[in-house]
């Protein structure tokens, strides 16, 4: 049987962890010591880790980038084995005054969380059964960009769409940059899907960082019980909101999700968008890195300008770690500008302005890449925030189309209180006790209030133009979650909550939050495996017959023989005729492919005229007609530079004993999946 699968996700992830401190962390510790950023070398051993993991989370993947677009490959470690080497004289020289003391509820946490995202990450072997979690449907995606970056470098190829030759890719990915470059540094002992889980751990501690930065910086209690702010900030991000009830309600009528979020256009719990989208919370981090730096900018004008210098490079890595959460703060920045000039803060002012334009220098390749031909359509286009059970009721009603987008905005009430439960309460006695305030509002208020404001605003009446799902309205929602999450710890203990009623309601939704949170953790993990041993409704990707542990497991043992003995520049191809993805592909191949799905992924680049061409002829291969004749196979593979065709029993042909699946000697096989050459791009 060799080796078990969960085992040694388990043991690649802690090297992936690991080996990732060279781009997570020490980068932005000898930076912040160099500039002494945020009075770095006034800090605590626990400051300067926290600003260590905000400063390399939203500078490197920045300019690693650079690096990557216009050096040689091997240009980008001449960025960071200065950084190294001036953390290595920095331990060499103080390493006592660098161990964190203290703040043991806050590590405790924090080991808690990279606990439960290990758990929650890595596949589960069961005998010949193997199950991923349900997380995988996105991380086929950035696991594939992460060994396209790793192959071919910056800017990477679309790895779903090979036409013959490579397109290019169009996403956000400065994320996955860093963990192309924590594979690479690992010389081959790690697997892209390892590096991004290694990333997805650091990126959970980059949001609990820049929660303890803003909590001593922001905040106006300072540095006053910081140790007890800070876990209880840490455990607030366990608590999302009552989505849990519609899902129960869904399990009466015997629907279950897949993920609790999907019952709706969701605000994505903390602990979701820590294990589902890493790219994104990178995103909101390198923001909230960069105001923080404009927010404690030191008189000095030559100080300030270098603390504006870089807030411009956390902008910029922002926005290439997701369009969604940039678009969404800079126009909270845009609004604190305007607030700023209304308030003669003229040095604010100015200091936006040099970030700005810090920010938009280097972004000039990447913005030109991702408008480039075939750039699809508006990246956003005006929509009320969907309410999906009333716009279902009312599209099975026939309603007239504009009683769906009114109905919506109606209901937006209920649909946020559903959504954001105890915050959405903690935000509302949070703006009463600012309006019943006799003093002016401070600084911060002001700043506080424009991004939650701005934050809502945008994902309220704004919606993703290019892609179905609304994504913009589920990752541009981050800056107000944060918002709210700090309102919770500043309201803690406070006359303003213990009224007798409000105090029952806090605690009831406080509970129901965090179950919510519990269940979310447990589905995504077990659904799999109930999908093999329920009468769940099973999702196509998933599979219909109970057999997703044992097609997974034989998937995976095939993937990883190929990527032991095939060159990086293989071309792959499974059966096109699959939506979502084929997920182990995505997981363990690391290889390019030819088409993915019918659509061939020709969102993230290259002309769709070309894949509708395409996608018959692939199709063929696996799902031949009845009464055509046999595909000429090799013809094929060359004309489109295929060099493998990965086959599955569920693939028609599968069941043909004189089809190219069984005429040819296998480069690896098991009983559900075989992988074959063709062409001439792989030797049998």
């Amino acid at each position: 049987m060799g080796a078990n699968f969960t085992l040694s996700d388990i043991a690649g992830t802690a090297a992936a962890f690991a080996i990732f401190a060279l781009f997570a962390c020490i980068p932005g510790y000898t930076l912040g010591w160099a500039l002494n950023l945020l009075e770095f070398r006034r800090r605590g051993a626990l400051g300067q880790a926290a600003l260590g993991v905000a400063l390399s989370i939203a500078i490197c993947p920045m300019a690693a980038y650079l690096a990557g677009r216009f050096a040689p490959a091997r240009a980008v470690w001449l960025v960071f084995a200065p950084l190294w080497a001036g953390f290595a004289v920095l331990v060499a020289a103080r390493l006592r005054r660098m161990i964190p003391r203290g703040y043991r509820l806050a590590k405790a946490l924090a080991a808690a969380w990279l606990a439960l995202g290990t758990a929650s990450l890595i596949d589960l072997q069961w005998g010949s059964r193997l199950y991923y979690s349900v997380i995988s449907f996105d991380y086929t995606l950035r696991v594939a960009i992460t060994s396209a970056i790793t192959r071919a470098g910056i800017p990477p190829p679309n790895p779903y769409f090979f036409p013959g030759r490579p397109v290019a890719l169009r996403y956000h990915y400065f994320w996955m940059i860093l963990c192309s470059l924590a594979q690479r540094a690992a010389g081959g002992a790690i697997s892209a899907r390892l590096a991004v889980f290694g990333g997805t751990l650091w990126c959970g501690l980059g949001l609990i960082a820049v929660l303890a930065l803003y909590l001593r910086f922001a905040d106006p209690e300072g540095p006053l019980r910081l140790d007890r702010r800070v876990g209880l900030a840490i455990g607030l991000l366990g608590v999302t909101g009552l989505d849990l009830f519609p899902n129960l309600l869904l399990l009466r009528q015997g629907v279950l999700l897949p993920e609790m979020e999907w019952w709706n256009e969701q605000v994505t719990s903390w602990v979701g968008t820590m294990l589902w989208v890493p790219h994104h919370l990178a995103a909101l981090v390198a923001c909230l890195t960069g105001f923080l730096l404009l927010w404690s900018a030191p008189a000095g004008r030559r100080d300030a300008a270098v603390a504006a210098a870089a807030a411009g490079l956390c902008f910029a890595t922002a926005t290439g770690c997701s369009v969604y959460v940039a678009f969404t703060f800079f126009v909270f920045l845009a609004v604190w500008g305007l607030i700023t000039l209304v308030r003669k803060w003229h040095r604010d002012t100015a200091l936006l302005v040099l970030a700005g334009c810090c920010a938009a220098v280097p972004l000039v390749p990447y913005l030109r890449d991702l408008l480039g031909p075939a750039a699809g359509g508006s990246f956003v286009v005006p929509a009320v925030r969907a309410f999906k059970m009333a716009d279902f009721a009312l599209a099975s009603g026939h309603a007239a189309w504009w009683k769906i987008p009114l109905a919506d905005l109606l209901l937006l009430p209920l649909n946020y209180f559903l959504e954001l439960g105890f915050f959405l309460l903690i935000g509302l006695v949070a703006l009463k006790r600012l309006r019943a305030a006799r003093k002016p509002w401070s600084r911060w208020d002001l700043a506080a209030c424009a991004m939650a404001g701005s934050s809502m605003a945008v994902c309220t009446f704004l919606r993703s133009g290019v892609i179905g799902n609304n994504d913009l309205g589920s990752r541009g929602f981050l800056p107000a979650q944060f918002i709210l999450l700090l309102w919770a710890v500043s309201l803690a203990g406070k006359p303003e909550l213990r009224g007798h009623g409000l105090r029952a309601w806090l605690a009831f939704l406080l509970v129901a939050g965090a179950a919510g949170t519990a269940y979310e953790v447990c589905l995504l993990r077990g659904y799999p495996v109930l999908t093999d041993f329920t009468a769940v409704t099973r999702y196509r990707a998933l599979g219909a017959d109970g057999q997703l542990g044992k097609r997974t497991y034989a998937a995976r043992q095939v993937y990883e023989r190929l990527r032991e003995t095939l060159p990086p520049g293989t071309v792959m191809e499974h059966n096109p005729d699959t939506n979502p993805g084929f997920i182990p592909y995505g997981l363990y191949a690391d290889r390019q492919l030819s088409a993915e799905t019918q659509g061939c992924g020709t969102v993230f680049g290259g002309d769709a005229s070309v894949c509708a061409s395409m996608y018959p002829i692939l199709n063929g291969l696996f799902d031949p007609p009845a009464a055509a004749p046999a595909p000429a196979v090799d013809a094929v593979c060359g004309q489109f530079g295929i060099g493998v065709l990965v086959a599955r029993d569920t693939d028609r042909a599968w069941a043909d004993p004189r089809s190219w699946i069984w005429s040819r000697r296998a480069l690896a096989a098991t009983p559900m999946v075989r992988a074959l050459p063709c062409g001439k791009g792989v030797i049998p």
